[in-house]
């Protein structure tokens, strides 16, 4: 087939179009669920009990039969303590034998994919109302997340009899995102984490809430609308498993939420004008390797633990926790992703130039006017001789900053160690992170020390 048409991925940019000729056409079985309201017996509904076995095995049997096709990898289940005397289980894609770059390493039919835009179409009658709450608290951009929750819930509900049961009966159960914390856990955060993971609650909060309107329509069940442990499972499916492809758009590409995030990914992904989804090796990779993409947003460690409830140990580094400096990093036009403490204990140029940016602000602003005009119109000497000349201030002023987060991080451990693993089994992934984010402040401190 030839693909003619080209969508940029919001987390990864552009991607080359290429043939998907190393799959064979097929004719999968109908995937599509029809558009009633059908509800299944509690017994034969996915059980989302924390405990609950993934069944992989019969996923990758379904997706056979409606017409997923892989190259070259296969689904590799991995084990590690869970912190509290148990194991983890994750499932993810690998290699199978070498893979030259651009080889095309998995095919999934449009009719198999999960997108909002077709979803809203499909449920306007349902949804309308719930959107239209959700645009008025400011929640627009959330709407495509919206629709994917209320069509797993609508999947959910119809138990065996939904196309889509084997592909949800293999989806974990446990998740460690910022939805599945507790307020016990943001205490064990910094307060940047401790923010991002809140906002995932609290999006969370407001789409029960208006699922109350898509209740009255008939849609959806009474009994599944006030079952919390399914509404936060489905919650935390689309939230961890969906991708943005362009603004207004998310989708759910089934067997493709199996590859893991790699801020340096392995694959790309491309959509043809069918609306069909082809995964693609970006360089030669050896067999045996991991297949990852790049996931939606930004991918700071902690970003990324409040998102989907994973550390990135393979981060290069992380946000320098300036929480005192929005309004400076607002005008500059810098974010946390340029705010950067490396692991190795460089320090991105944004912090030296926020942090003066400050400084000056406190001391003359018509001084920091003459700065942030060097900065805006990349004037670098100016901005170089600004650096020279209040440098002392700027250095005590990270150092200060680096040696108070160490100490809040130390306290933030000592409340943690004496809380209840049992009680809060997100506390081993959070106490990682901050031990990530530590050694980081500490190499940067070491690179301070002998400045």
């Amino acid at each position: 087939r030839t693909m003619t048409k080209a969508f940029l991925f919001a987390a990864g940019g552009y991607f080359l179009l290429k043939s998907t000729s190393a799959f064979q056409a097929t004719s999968p079985a109908a995937v599509r669920s029809p558009l009633v309201r059908l509800h299944s017996s509690v017994a034969s509904v996915v059980s989302v009990g924390e405990d609950a076995a993934r069944d992989v095995g019969s996923m990758d049997m379904w997706a056979t039969n409606v017409g997923i096709q892989r190259d070259g990898c296969d689904l590799t289940a991995t084990y590690e303590d869970d912190g509290y005397g148990g194991m983890t289980e994750d499932w993810s894609l690998v290699t199978s034998q070498p893979i030259s770059a651009g080889s095309p390493v998995l095919f999934v039919p449009a009719d198999a994919i999960l997108s909002s835009g077709i979803i809203r179409n499909e449920l306007y009658t349902f949804l309308s109302s719930a959107e239209a709450s959700l645009t008025d608290l400011g929640m627009e951009k959330d709407i495509p997340l919206f629709a994917l929750f209320v069509k797993v819930l609508a999947e959910y509900e119809r138990g065996e009899m939904s196309s889509y049961y084997y592909w949800l009966n293999s989806l974990p159960r446990k998740f460690n995102n910022g939805a599945a914390m507790t307020y016990s856990c943001f205490e064990c955060l910094l307060p940047y984490a401790a923010q991002l993971a809140e906002t995932e609650r609290n999006t969370f909060s407001k789409f029960r809430e208006a699922l109350d309107m898509v209740l009255v329509t008939g849609f959806i069940d009474k009994k599944t609308r006030s079952n919390m442990n399914v509404l936060k499972w489905a919650f935390n499916v689309v939230a961890t498993r969906s991708f943005v492809v362009w603004e207004g758009e998310r989708m759910i590409v089934p067997m493709g939420d199996f590859f893991n995030h790699g801020t340096e990914p392995e694959v790309t992904i491309d959509h043809d004008e069918d609306g069909n989804c082809v995964f693609y090796s970006a360089s030669d990779i050896p067999a045996g390797y991991p297949l990852r993409i790049k996931y939606s947003g930004p991918s700071d460690p902690s970003a990324l633990l409040a998102k989907y409830g994973f550390l990135d140990e393979q981060a290069l580094g992380t946000f320098c926790k300036m929480m005192n400096m929005q309004t400076e990093m607002t005008d500059l036009g810098l974010t946390a992703s340029n705010m950067l403490f490396y692991s190795n204990g460089e320090i991105a140029p944004e912090v030296y130039d926020c942090v003066l940016y400050s400084i000056l602000g406190g001391s003359d602003p018509s001084l920091q006017q003459q700065f942030y005009d060097a900065y805006t119109s990349g004037d670098e000497e100016t901005k170089q001789s600004f650096h020279n000349q209040y440098w002392e201030y700027t250095l005590q002023t990270i150092r200060e900053h680096v040696d108070q987060t160490l100490q809040d991080l130390y306290a933030l451990s000592v409340r943690a160690s004496e809380k209840d693993v049992v009680t809060h089994p997100r506390l081993p992934v959070i106490l990682k992170h901050n031990e990530f984010v530590t050694n980081a402040f500490y190499s940067v401190r070491d690179q301070l020390n002998q400045m």
